[in-house]
């Protein structure tokens, strides 16, 4: 027998031996899913391109948003941003009310007991919208109240500083305590 008969012989074996078996498993339903796959995989590769170029404009767009945002919101901090001094002197009172205050911390020295007989004032100007008055407060008291007297200034006056104190002891025999409170005490200048 001719090789190239046995081998077209040998081909036609194997087709029918496929035939049989993709009837007896797959049937006409095996068919018709083979065709949809191919025409999904030829349909995919005639989409795909079309797909990549929509989604590369999508994230162009995606990253053109991210910048404007960005950019917006760095604008806007810029423009709200506000001199850290400028809000510290907002929460400061304004300098008319420079007797109020003093009566107040006059008031507080004598709730913790001090013994305060006199003052001393003087006032100075810090910055242009900012001025100081320096506080000189002879004062006579136990420890504990001087204490009490240092608390209750700086908690109830949030514009008062502690600049210094000096406590000395009169004598051996007695518990009281002289000394002096220097304090600051900041106002706000109003605009003219």
């Amino acid at each position: 027998m001719n090789p190239l008969l046995e081998e077209v012989s040998t081909g036609r074996a194997r087709a029918n031996r496929l035939r049989w078996w993709w009837q007896q498993r797959m049937g006409w339903p095996g068919g018709l899913a083979l065709a949809l796959i191919a025409a999904g995989v030829v349909v995919a590769a005639w989409v795909r391109p079309g797909i990549a170029t929509v989604h590369a404009d999508l994230v162009r767009e995606q990253v053109a948003r991210l910048a404007a945002l960005e950019r917006q919101k760095t604008l806007m901090s810029v423009a709200t941003r506000v001199d850290p001094r400028e809000q510290i002197r907002s929460t400061v009172p304004a300098l008319p009310r420079r007797g109020e205050t003093v009566a107040q911390l006059l008031d507080l020295a004598g709730m913790a007991g001090v013994s305060v007989e006199r003052a001393e004032y003087a006032a100075e100007d810090q910055e242009p919208n900012l001025s100081r008055l320096k506080v000189t407060l002879p004062f006579g008291g136990s420890y504990a109240q001087t204490r009490a007297v240092i608390a209750r200034v700086l908690n109830g006056l949030p514009n008062a500083a502690l600049d210094s104190v000096e406590i000395e002891r009169p004598g051996a025999e007695t518990k009281a305590l002289e000394g002096t409170l220097r304090l600051s005490l900041y106002f706000r200048k109003e605009a003219l």
